[in-house]
């Protein structure tokens, strides 16, 4: 072990960086290769994640800010023209949508026959992180992340799109302490399609999948309202409304289970919760006014 004070101190750390750069690299490499990516005035520097679907990149733009770069791993030559350039120009929507709330979509397309996406890269911590620590950060603050959410969900409803993966590992917190979302729904129909998926698959977390999917039927806004409930009731508590390690237990809760109660300190919020969470979606929250009139109305009281 060499000592902090040690002359080969410096000289050690620097063996350990260089270590990581060249298997950084190497990495880098070796994915380039699998799955092939070019686009001008990108330079890619290192692999940031790998799914079954798609690997993500971290790279630099001409004007040397840094992005992310998301490249499916299906050929695009199998894919629907016409859901292709609907994936391309609701990309490109939610890229003018300007929300700072949302991941901002810097660029779509299709090269070497593959679908990418660039978008701002971001530095932060997940919201699961900070529900997973020991101490909850101020109610006023996770209150202001659910508005947060609630906005960026309420934008991509009004182009017409639904998340259908809400889940707090799928959000982060910024360094300056604001919320933003990542993912996109509209990729599920890419995946189905590419045959990733096969039709009546949950794609979605178990623990914020609302009733009416678990029966079968079709996503919309309101299995979004109540991923978005569950989100809610982990911020209020620090836990979620329905757990168990049982996946079969677990769902049968979702459509069976009462809703649960908030503590007395928090009672204010539980009409809130209630229209999230209704079983029935018709029962539920219809808007995102609605869910943003009632969150005020619950921290006012």
């Amino acid at each position: 072990m060499v000592a902090a004070d040690s002359p080969d101190a410096g000289n050690h750390a620097s063996v350990d960086d260089s270590e990581d750069d060249v298997f950084r690299l190497q990495r880098l490499r070796h994915y380039l290769h699998q799955f092939p990516l070019s686009l001008p005035g990108l330079t890619f520097s290192e692999v940031l994640h790998d799914s079954d679907n798609a690997v993500i990149f971290l790279a630099e733009n001409a004007d040397g800010l840094t992005v992310a770069v998301k490249r499916f791993k299906f050929d695009a030559r199998k894919m629907d023209v016409v859901l292709l350039e609907y994936f391309l120009l609701a990309t490109r929507a939610l890229g003018l949508l300007g929300q700072r709330s949302l991941v901002r979509l810097l660029d779509a397309g299709v090269e070497a026959d593959a679908i990418y996406m660039v978008m701002e890269y971001i530095r932060g911590e997940t919201l699961k992180h900070y529900l997973d620590g020991e101490t909850l950060p101020p109610l006023a603050q996770r209150l202001d992340w659910f508005g947060e959410l609630v906005d960026a969900v309420g934008g991509m409803h009004s182009l017409g799109l639904l998340h259908r993966d809400l889940k707090t590992s799928n959000i982060l917190v910024r360094e300056d302490g604001s919320l933003v979302l990542l993912d996109f729904g509209m990729e599920t129909r890419l995946l189905l399609e590419a045959g990733f998926l096969q039709e009546g698959e949950v794609y979605c977390t178990p623990y914020y999948i609302s009733p009416e999917r678990i029966m079968g039927e079709m996503a919309d806004e309101s299995s979004d309202f109540y991923a978005l409930g569950v989100i809610l009731y982990e911020l209020l508590t620090g836990h979620k409304p329905y757990e168990s390690l049982q996946l079969e237990e677990l769902l049968k809760k979702h459509v069976l289970a009462p809703i649960p109660e908030l503590p007395d300190n928090l009672r204010a919020f539980q009409p809130l919760i209630d229209g999230l969470l209704a079983k029935f979606s018709e029962n539920r929250l219809q808007s995102s006014c609605e869910v943003v009139r009632l969150l005020h109305e619950s921290r006012e009281e």
